[in-house]
């Protein structure tokens, strides 16, 4: 009766000693991880995933620095609800490189970006085109079906595209195709109906209002440089843009803008010096306060005395 209650017992020993240890046993059932058969494919591949943002550049093409700023700032206009894929800056970089757009163009591209709702997310998501048409090949399948993209696939720097395209045909009377859009600027990465969809969907967001405002334009151009100041630590704080752009056509003349303080040089208030600059400012400032002082005080003085009054040097005069 006891026989029949108790349980076989295994030949094999519990014991964890390496003495126990079967090594035919062991070479029975172990099967090498090469010989394992590979698995299908998966729905989500690697294939369907976007490519990294340093393939999208051309052979030999390297990025202005300049305008670092600008793709940054560009970058971060992009509604963060459009798409699961983060923004790249190097992606925003290049295409503004390839364009060779004048910085008030692009600063009317970020006016654009900057204008759009929190309704823009979801038009563009719901009604972008998601299917890719592959080119045609001379071998190539009749059931072959077209690749279909999911919205998170596709790259949300073709925002950016389309507001560059919008503020050039606004601002640029010549005609360009979406074509030489899609392949000069984006390199052929998003297809001419997702940029005309996007074009599209930027306009009825705007509800067509698209109007190039002076003041916007000179807060964006602001805006621009001190993104690329906060990038770029090595740009020196007194580095001006208004040589490089048309400054003078949206904000006036610097130059008279600078002779209205009564010959006193207009400090940005929102700049700031270094303690070596501010001691300087005041220098130079003190300088020309104490020397239109001495020359009133000549202008006052009889004219047998004018010739006699000793100007006193500037080192007696600054502290």
């Amino acid at each position: 009766m006891d026989d029949l209650m108790t349980p076989p017992m295994t030949s094999r020993s519990r014991s964890s000693s390496t003495s126990s240890f079967d090594e035919s046993y062991f070479f029975k059932t172990y099967v090498p991880l090469s010989n394992l058969p590979t698995p299908p494919p998966s729905s989500h591949s690697n294939s369907s995933c976007p490519p990294a943002p340093g393939n999208l550049l051309f052979l030999g093409e390297t990025l202005d620095h300049d305008l670092l700023g600008p793709a940054t700032h560009l970058t971060n206009l992009i509604p963060s609800a459009t798409s699961l894929t983060v923004a790249s800056v190097p992606l925003v970089h290049a295409i503004l490189t390839r364009t060779h757009l004048p910085l008030e163009i692009i600063a009317l591209a970020v006016c654009i970006l900057d204008s759009l709702s929190s309704r823009f997310a979801l038009s563009w998501r719901q009604g972008c085109p998601l299917i890719t048409p592959h080119p045609p090949a001379p071998f190539s399948l009749s059931e072959e079906r077209e690749e279909v993209q999911h919205i998170d696939s596709i790259h949300p720097e073709l925002i950016v595209l389309a507001a560059l395209v919008l503020a050039t045909k606004f601002l640029d009377d010549r005609q360009r195709t979406t074509r030489e859009y899609a392949g000069n600027w984006g390199r052929g990465f998003w297809s001419c109906e997702q940029v005309n969809f996007t074009e599209r969907c930027i306009l009825e967001n705007l509800q067509f209002r698209l109007l190039s405002l002076n003041q916007y334009i000179i807060d964006a151009l602001e805006d621009m440089e001190r993104a690329g100041r906060q990038v770029s630590p090595e740009i020196r704080a007194d580095e001006d843009w208004d040589t490089d752009t048309c400054f003078g056509s949206f904000g006036g003349n610097k130059s008279a803008q600078k002779s209205m303080g009564c010959g006193r040089t207009v400090l940005d208030l929102d700049s700031e010096l270094t303690p070596a600059e501010a001691s300087m400012v005041k220098d130079s400032l003190v300088a020309e306060v104490e020397s239109s002082e001495i020359g009133s005080q000549q202008q006052n003085l009889p004219a047998s005395l004018s010739g006699t009054v000793e100007t006193p040097s500037l080192s007696t005069i600054i502290p």
